[in-house]
């Protein structure tokens, strides 16, 4: 059944600050996360069509807001159920249902999510008996409650491994040291593009390589065989193999990842940073990925699509390095929170695949 069955469906509008302050009244005007923008002497339903349903029509999409008292709505639409159908549907039931489908055919234009109402509209909902309604309510209330609280405990696990760290260390193998006597820095290769990879025949050796770009997602990569360079064919493509930290140069500039042994090569939009033959010091890449990624940052135009400058880190870039057992002290506090990150969103992954499943094919009892 089509959700314009079942509810009048109303597209808020835009209420500018300025119109609210220059307006008198004490209706609430209600934004798409359901706080209050202001007051003023406009409605955008009657008391007779309470309760209802509203839902933001753009960013914070998947939400949904049961509404009992009048009101004005900014960036929010509005469901009210038909008379014939306030008996036979449970609000909250299907405001829980209606995040999840939301998720799903919410568009997105410069990286805003938005909810068509012409989409909104044609949405197929089955509708269930009131007792399995009540049942599935609860369970989904359930869920959403632990996945509410789990997602702002990511949130802070997310804000400390962002944040600047400030650590006291005893022991000190060097101080200021410049970063040209630790690293060495592997460049990509010009014209490895997408199209280019497709153009060869990937499967054509048994060895590939991971092709590292300006996405900071270093895992769910395409692999390519020790193919001829795009700009030089009479040569190789750079490759390299071991422990390094991927360094994004073009885009989310600065931004790094580590990298555990592996074979990797990479496009002009990244570098791989590995530690010299010849370093006089003990460092865990590790160590740095968790502790130094201000450091990297600063290197990082501040433009759109910012760049990393790699000359000014390799002339001007210092830190000072612990003992090794130092480092790898703080290595295993990042991992205790790198596990409790991983559990928490595998059982977060778990919730969503149960909040996604279809709704019940019972047929209505109506």
């Amino acid at each position: 059944m089509k959700l314009k069955s079942i509810f009048q469906i109303i597209q808020g509008h835009q209420i500018t600050d300025e119109e609210i302050y220059k307006a008198e009244g004490n209706i609430p005007v209600i934004t798409g996360k359901n706080e209050i923008k202001g007051y003023w002497n406009k409605k955008i339903i009657e008391r007779g069509d309470l309760p209802c349903i509203t839902y933001p029509t753009k960013a914070n999409a998947g939400k949904t807001y049961i509404q009992t008292k009048i009101f004005d709505a900014n960036n929010t639409a509005v469901l009210i159920p038909f008379p014939e159908w306030r008996k036979k549907i449970d609000l909250e039931w299907i405001s829980y249902k209606l995040r999840t489908m939301f998720l799903k055919i919410q568009t997105s234009k410069a990286g805003v999510s938005y909810l068509n109402k012409g989409i909104v509209e044609e949405l197929e909902i089955n509708i269930p008996s009131q007792e399995t309604q009540k049942k599935e309510k609860e369970v989904i209330s359930k869920l959403w409650s632990v996945k509410n609280k789990i997602c702002e405990i990511l949130k802070v696990i997310e804000k400390i491994k962002s944040s600047p760290i400030i650590i006291k260390y005893n022991k000190y193998q060097g101080r200021e040291i410049p970063v040209k006597k630790i690293f060495k820095v592997i460049s990509g290769n010009s014209g490895l593009t997408e199209e280019y990879i497709y153009s060869i025949m990937l499967n054509r050796k048994n060895r590939k390589y991971k092709v590292l770009t300006g996405s900071e997602d270093t895992q769910n990569v395409k692999k390519v065989y020790l193919c001829p360079h795009p700009k030089k064919t009479e040569k190789k493509i750079n490759i390299f193999f071991g422990e390094g930290i991927h360094i994004v140069r073009k885009g989310k500039a600065g931004l790094i990842t580590y990298l555990p042994k592996g074979h990797y090569t990479l496009n002009d939009d990244a570098y791989i940073l590995a530690i010299k033959d010849n370093c006089d010091y003990e460092i865990s890449l590790k160590w740095v990925v968790n502790t130094d990624k201000n450091l990297f940052l600063e290197y990082a135009s501040q433009s759109d699509n910012s760049t990393w400058n790699k000359t000014g880190f390799f002339k001007h870039a210092s830190f000072d390095a612990p003992s090794i057992k130092e480092q790898h002290e703080i290595v295993k506090r990042f991992e205790v929170l790198q596990n409790y990150e991983n559990k928490l969103s595998s059982i977060n992954n778990k919730i969503d695949f149960v909040l996604n499943k279809e709704i019940s094919e019972e047929n209505p009892d109506m």
